[in-house]
Formats: C-alpha cells, sequence, structure tokens
C-alpha cells in the first residue's frame, strides 16, 4: 500500500470566468484539499475569492490574470513551487510551467488551457477545424520542459482523449490518468444536461503513476474538478 505521505495530490479545475455561484467552487476546491490545485479562467475577481478562502490551506500561490476573462490561471499549493514560467501561446493564451517539491522529489507540471473549441462564433466548425492549433501549442510548450525531471501536463486540453495533445504526449512518454465518475465538461440547460465531454486531463510521465483519478460532480462550473493521487514509480 502506497503511503499518503509518500503521495501528490493534484486537482485541476476550469472554475468558469463567469460562473453563477463561485462559492459552490469554491467548497469543492475546499472539500478535495489536494496538494497542488491547478485553475484556468481565473480573473481578479476569482483571484481575491481564492486569496480570502485559500489564504492558510494554500500558503504557496501563484496567479497570471489574462488580458481575457477566460484566459487567467493559478497555481495554489501546500506544497514549495520552486519555479514558475509563463510561456506563450502560438494561438491563443499562455500555459505555466511549474516545478513543485512533492514528497517522492522534484516534479515539473505544465498547466494548460489549450485553444478552445469554436471557430467563427460555431462549435460544429472549430470541433474540425481547431485541432491543429492545440497541437501547435502543444509543441511550443513542450520545448519548455525541463529534460529529466519527472513531469506532469494538467488542466483544460479543450478535445477529448483521442484528440491531437494527448497523441503528441503520448508519443512523448506521458499517459493520460483514466478518470472515474462523470464526464469533466458538460452543457447544462433548462435544468437538463445536454451535452458532456471529457476535455480535462492529467497526463503523466514513465517517471510517474497515477493510483487513483476521478471526477468530482461538485462546484458550478461547465467543468468539473479533476482529482489524481501520483505517485514515484
Amino acid at each position: 500500500m502506497i503511503s499518503a505521505l509518500a503521495a501528490l495530490t493534484l486537482l485541476t479545475y476550469n472554475v468558469e470566468f463567469n460562473n453563477p455561484d463561485p462559492s459552490a467552487s469554491l467548497d469543492a476546491i475546499a472539500s478535495a484539499d489536494a496538494d497542488v490545485v491547478l485553475l484556468q479562467e481565473v480573473t481578479r475577481d476569482w483571484e481575491r475569492a481564492l486569496v480570502a478562502r485559500f489564504a492558510k490551506q494554500y500558503p504557496h500561490r501563484i496567479f497570471r490574470i489574462g488580458a481575457r476573462g477566460p484566459t487567467g490561471m493559478a497555481v495554489l499549493s501546500k506544497r514549495p513551487i520552486s519555479a514558475e514560467e509563463v510561456i506563450s501561446s502560438p494561438v491563443y493564451a499562455f500555459a505555466q510551467r511549474l516545478e513543485i517539491d512533492a514528497p517522492f522529489g522534484a516534479v515539473q507540471i505544465l498547466n494548460v488551457h489549450l485553444r478552445p473549441a469554436i471557430d467563427r462564433g460555431s462549435w460544429v466548425r472549430g470541433y474540425f477545424t481547431t485541432p491543429p492549433l492545440r497541437r501547435r501549442e502543444i509543441e511550443a510548450y513542450w520545448k519548455h520542459v525541463r529534460g529529466g525531471v519527472p513531469t506532469i501536463v494538467a488542466g483544460d486540453f479543450n478535445e477529448e482523449p483521442s484528440g491531437t495533445v494527448l497523441a503528441f504526449l503520448a508519443a512523448h512518454g506521458l499517459a493520460r490518468a483514466a478518470t472515474k465518475g462523470p464526464r469533466t465538461w458538460h452543457y447544462v440547460a433548462g435544468g437538463r444536461e445536454w451535452l458532456a465531454m471529457d476535455i480535462d486531463h492529467v497526463a503523466l510521465d514513465g517517471a510517474l503513476t497515477a493510483r487513483d483519478a476521478h471526477v468530482l460532480d461538485a462546484g458550478t462550473s461547465d467543468h468539473r474538478p479533476v482529482v489524481v493521487t501520483i505517485t514515484k514509480k
């Protein structure tokens, strides 16, 4: 049995910049109590709410607020953050490359929010036209990954497991942590869920293992939190 002291719990969550009830999503983050929290679509209002709620629970925090509402990112951590690099996207926004002092040693994490699947206002057109754009993004981000350090890529990929990004990562030795539970994104209207997809992912390189990976049916974002327990092989 793996000791909790030798594991790192990671949560990734697109909180939705115009979330109708931020308090419920803050509760979801609090109850998960992960060691490291990666967030997407963070605004200044979200930053203020997160600091007010988690100043004690997460003493290590970095916020990067984008020029547009949906592009901000943040990390909250119980573990020391030894390095952070902001990487510009060739097509959309940016990513964070983080180095975290995990219980089993240093790890590096790419916190990503890749190009949404929308093209000229159409989600249908975007489903077919945007995959190459996300591939360009992950290729650009990957150039900043430091060799020889266990690596995690996590966040809102905006495409399903069969997409171009996870294929690129698989070619570089990373595997997606298969999740249990509901889909990570869902479209709800009139109190009914009309569409749901797995577009938020955590991918680990060969030095790491996912001991548990599940999606929380919690919060009021259109995304759901993904929580993965990670150990070193």
